[in-house]
């Protein structure tokens, strides 16, 4: 995979994606958001990986759209074709992603920070979607409701103002917020735990989660019902027990 404005790096179980353009302030342009999709394609795919951290170069996260023409932005009439639906690329992706953030998330930048699943913050961080001030109706509109507060998403999306880290912290944005030199030990901090723990259980709840968070109730028991029954036959499963009655360290055979 031969990648230029993203960089991929694997240490045992856990993934590093680093959003490398850090002279335009890791801006997303076309070349970002195709090599992003063929990292989490690849991170999806590769058995030995359980989770993944991502994070920005330079002195933020992430400036948002790379709006010049060089970064592949259009100007004049603009006609939705349902084309990037899955904006940030992980549609079907249920390894867990740890987003580390710091100074700037904006626009596109917090799509792809909002959709990870865990989220760790410097205290400088704050959030913005600024396209309202543009006359564009941003994507995340659809679905940031449904992974925050209403009232959050529509200061963010129909105010366009900016979110303090505190203040994401206080209404659920963000998990954690910590100094700028402790950011990415946290989230390999909270990577290694996840490592510790079962693949086909921690995939198999985030599956549920994703699939079932726009569904109704019956649709949910499926859900449920398919997810429980793949995780409590599999080798995981057997594991876990025969490990708590030896009292012996788990061994994941992560199937």
């Amino acid at each position: 995979m031969q990648l230029t404005v993203v960089e991929y790096e694997k240490k045992g179980a856990i993934a590093y994606v680093t959003l490398n353009r850090p002279d335009k302030l890791n801006a997303m342009n076309t070349a970002m958001h195709e090599e992003l999709g063929s990292v989490w394609a690849d991170f999806r795919d590769d058995p030995h990986l359980r989770v993944a951290i991502l994070s920005g170069r330079g002195r933020c996260f992430s400036a948002g759209a790379d709006l010049s023409p060089s970064g592949g932005a259009q100007s004049g009439e603009y006609r939705y074709t349902g084309e990037f639906t899955d904006i940030t690329q992980t549609q079907g992706l249920y390894k867990p992603i740890i987003a580390a953030l710091h100074s700037h998330v904006v626009g596109y930048g917090m799509w792809i920070a909002m959709d990870s699943d865990i989220r760790i913050a410097t205290e400088d961080t704050t959030f913005w979607l600024p396209e309202p001030q543009w006359g564009i109706a941003t994507i995340p509109c659809a679905w940031f409701p449904r992974i925050m507060p209403w009232a959050i998403a529509s200061e963010l999306l129909l105010q366009a103002e900016r979110v303090t880290a505190q203040r994401a912290y206080q209404v659920g944005m963000i998990n954690k917020i910590v100094a700028d030199d402790q950011l990415m030990a946290e989230a390999k901090k909270a990577a290694n735990r996840i490592c510790e723990l079962s693949p086909m259980a921690v995939q198999g709840m985030k599956e549920s989660m994703v699939r079932a968070s726009a569904l109704d109730y019956a649709a949910v028991d499926a859900i449920t019902a398919d997810v429980q029954t793949r995780v409590m036959t599999s080798e995981d499963r057997k594991e876990g027990i025969k490990a708590f009655a030896d009292r012996r360290p788990v061994d994941w055979p992560g199937k």
